[in-house]
């Protein structure tokens, strides 16, 4: 009897994301969740954008500031397995952007998403939908018409030098891996409906970090210290 043999699961093709990664969310300013402590409320609303200002999955281009925009809500640190999320992705995508899209944020490519994936309870879906997204030194702005509505920019209260930022450094943020990291201020933050979640949470915190992503090589949040000769 002729026995046919399994195809081969296709290889995951060498990809990389570079571009400008900010959230709105429902902590106060400085937002603990930078160093893992619980959220302020002990709970996470938030909107989360990558603007992929240039990037590729395989011979795919993902060039031209498409946008993933993320919907979460959250209870407990963010290291903790408890992700309940939806992606909207930009409608201007073509079919192989979109697939390749798709592969990479929910963790199907490899590298740092398919770590986040393991911190995940429930994906609430995945729209392809028109969006306005842009992001420049003062204004981070994501409108998704029908669902979401946000703008953040630098938090400059107090004793923040004029005309400059209050940074960190180094700051361990899973959605984009390390980072230099702007602290900002949620001018707006509204989700209407989008995967059934509804907000309102304006004068919040707000964070911008340059991401520079790849895969599909593996991933830990963690590495082992070296050991001294």
């Amino acid at each position: 009897m002729l026995r046919l043999k399994k195809s081969a699961s296709p290889a995951v093709p060498e990809w990389r994301l570079q571009g400008d990664w900010w959230d709105l969310c429902n902590c106060a300013i400085g937002c603990p969740c930078v160093f893992s402590s619980p959220p302020t409320h002990g709970f996470c609303e938030g909107v989360l954008t990558w603007l992929i200002r240039k990037g590729n999955y395989g011979s795919v281009r993902l060039d031209g500031d498409l946008a993933v925009v993320l919907v979460i809500h959250f209870e407990g640190t963010v290291f903790d397995k408890n992700r309940e999320f939806g992606f909207l992705i930009d409608a201007r995508a073509n079919a192989e952007q979109r697939e390749a899209l798709t592969n990479i944020f929910l963790g199907k490519a490899g590298g740092a998403f398919a770590a986040w994936a393991d911190l995940t309870l429930k994906v609430d879906g995945v729209e392809f939908v028109k969006m306005k997204v842009t992001c420049d030194d003062e204004k981070w702005r994501v409108h998704v018409p029908g669902k979401v509505k946000g703008l953040g920019g630098p938090f400059r209260k107090y004793m923040v030098p004029p005309g400059d930022t209050c940074r960190i450094y180094n700051a361990p943020r899973p959605e984009v891996v390390p980072g230099h990291l702007t602290l900002g201020e949620a001018k707006r933050n509204v989700v209407t409906g989008a995967f059934g979640r509804n907000w309102d949470w304006k004068g919040r915190s707000s964070k911008h970090i340059a991401f520079d992503l790849r895969g599909p090589q593996s991933f830990t949040w963690r590495k082992p210290l070296k050991k001294r000769a």
